[in-house]
């Protein structure tokens, strides 16, 4: 609810007193895909910071000015010395505006998969961008688009939509400004429990029309909460939650407040999961693959008989060659060695008596060499298969994002063997991600929180999701550059590929996945991360792989 345009409002009023009147001091962006802009007021400094990367789309205000000594230039030039006159937003739009003296805006987009900031010309087109310059540069500013809300029953029920999953979804249709947040506290409010929206009745709708319209006035005296407990938060609402009760929750006096401890908190814990999700799939894959390797080397030591057999069954076939049947697949010889029954040998019908024998002492060499080999290497496995072990356990134990710095920079000697050196890359895209050109992006989710986090709030709606079929694997999205791209069928196959590679199905020759639009799928009530139900799909047939 950070995002929601009811917080973005809240902050613009307060800041209001602070900010109108200040210097724009500076206009850069030192973290990827988060612009700053620094204001001098007389009395104090500010930076209002503003991210616009999915799904953490943010704007929130520091106290001070401090920038990187190096690499980090200076945007926006023009706005540079200008006064602010004004900060507003849109009406019920996403659309944030600090005023210039000299009739420009920085202009700051916070929605969509297009979110951006602009500083504007007084005739309202873009004079630079911070995000595709080339492509903005000059064209038209983006203009408001109010959001319908509904002012009587009688609007509530024209925006109703039977057709939706869940009751919630239509009243996020109905009262297009709440969000998943209020419109779940809509339901509690309203005490309805009717889990699809065509069951609601008349009375059920009207309950729900009413409690939005008290939420609405709620909402105009915001009282912010931050819920969850530790370091990181679990939501931030601009009212206490009702459907929260039991939750511990902070709370605080100012939004402006209560959103940059919200921000930070969250900051600090996607660094947190940048630094531990890495480790845990690493330490995770060590543990399995040196146990796994050392079952193996057991079992070849406790397989000693084979090579005596083989050899014997060299001597045998050596020895009485002209008992041995032409083109026969197997032979019963006396055995000359020990008194007892026949022994019977498969042999090669292709393949002469002398031949097949030397093919047994063969098989006898190079298994007594993988027993010397299991020998020499089961100790070292065993050992390796310990240390993964005890990492994973130690690093399981952490929970605050100095812990995990501290247990990177302790272990990092011991992590070496187990880790890839690309892991400790802590500012890259969380998500696997490979470029299908002209904007078209595939997104795969590394472990089942993030498959959840991919699906649910990094991918839009109309963005083609995928899995393999009955097999367990990650979430893949193809993500589409606007709503009505179309991806042809050779990117809709390299994603599906992709997919398939990432996946349990990885060595077969052909995998089924299946591909529905990210509506259609949906999280079960009570489901663990990355457990889903999808609607609607078709299934395509694919050879595993990756793109070139």
């Amino acid at each position: 609810m950070v995002n929601n345009y009811y917080t973005l409002r809240a902050l613009v009023r307060e800041w209001q007193s602070d900010l109108v009147g200040t210097t724009v001091l500076d206009v850069f962006s030192q973290n990827k895909n988060e612009l700053s802009v620094a204001l001098a007021g007389s009395e104090r400094d500010w930076m209002v910071r503003g991210s616009v990367q999915r799904p953490f789309l943010h704007l929130f205000r520091v106290e001070g000015y401090s920038k990187a000594r190096r690499n980090v230039a200076t945007l926006f030039g023009d706005a540079i010395d200008r006064t602010v006159t004004d900060v507003r937003i849109a009406d019920r739009d996403r659309l944030v505006y600090l005023d210039l003296d000299d009739k420009t805006t920085i202009l700051w987009q916070l929605f969509g998969a297009r979110a951006n900031a602009f500083h504007v010309a007084a005739d309202g087109t873009i004079r630079e961008a911070f995000q595709s310059n080339d492509d903005h540069a000059g064209t038209e500013a983006p203009t408001p688009y109010p959001a319908p809300m509904p002012e009587t029953f009688a609007d509530f029920e024209e925006r109703w939509k039977d057709n939706r999953n869940k009751t919630r979804q239509a009243v996020q249709s109905a009262v297009p400004l709440f969000g998943r947040t209020l419109a779940r506290e809509t339901l509690h409010r309203a005490g309805v429990e009717t889990e699809s929206p065509a069951d609601c009745t008349e009375a059920a709708r009207r309950d729900l029309f009413e409690a939005a319209m008290d939420l609405c006035e709620v909402l105009e005296k915001p009282a912010p909460v931050v819920y969850g407990e530790g370091q990181f938060p679990d939501a931030f609402s601009l009212i206490p939650l009702r459907h929260r009760e039991d939750d511990s929750g902070e709370r605080f006096d100012t939004v402006d407040v209560a959103v940059r401890s919200f921000v930070r908190r969250t900051l600090a814990e996607r660094h947190f999961h940048r630094l531990y999700d890495p480790l845990e799939e690493a330490l995770e894959s060590a543990a399995e693959h040196y146990q796994q390797s050392a079952e193996r080397m057991m079992d070849e030591l406790d397989s000693e008989s084979r090579a005596g057999r083989y050899e014997r069954w060299g001597h045998l076939l050596m020895a009485q060659q002209d008992q041995v049947p032409e083109r026969a697949e197997e032979v019963e010889l006396p055995d000359l060695f020990e008194e007892g029954d026949p022994v019977t040998i498969p042999i090669d019908p292709a393949k002469s008596p002398v031949e097949n024998a030397q093919h047994y002492y063969q098989r006898a060499r190079s298994t007594r060499r993988s027993r010397e080999e299991a020998e020499r290497r089961l100790d070292e496995t065993m050992e390796r298969a310990d240390e993964a072990q005890q990492l994973l356990e130690a690093l399981r134990e952490i929970d605050t994002l100095d812990g995990i710095k501290q247990f990177r920079d302790e272990k990092e000697d011991a992590l070496l063997p187990f880790v890839e050196r690309e892991d400790a890359d802590v500012d890259r895209f969380p998500y696997r991600r490979f470029d299908l050109g002209d904007g078209f992006e595939v997104w795969v989710g590394r472990n089942a929180r993030q498959n959840h986090e991919l699906t649910f709030h990094a991918a839009q709606k109309y963005d083609l999701w995928m899995h393999v079929r009955q097999r367990p694997g990650a979430h893949t999205v193809l993500h589409l550059p606007n709503r009505d791209a179309e991806p042809g069928k050779h990117r809709i196959y390299t994603a599906a590929a992709i997919a398939a590679h990432f996946s349990k199905a990885k060595g077969s020759a052909l995998v089924p996945v299946m591909v529905t639009e990210r509506k259609y799928v949906t999280s079960p009530k009570g489901a663990d991360p990355g457990v889903v139900r999808v609607d609607r799909e078709d299934v395509i047939m694919v050879e595993p792989g990756l793109p070139e």
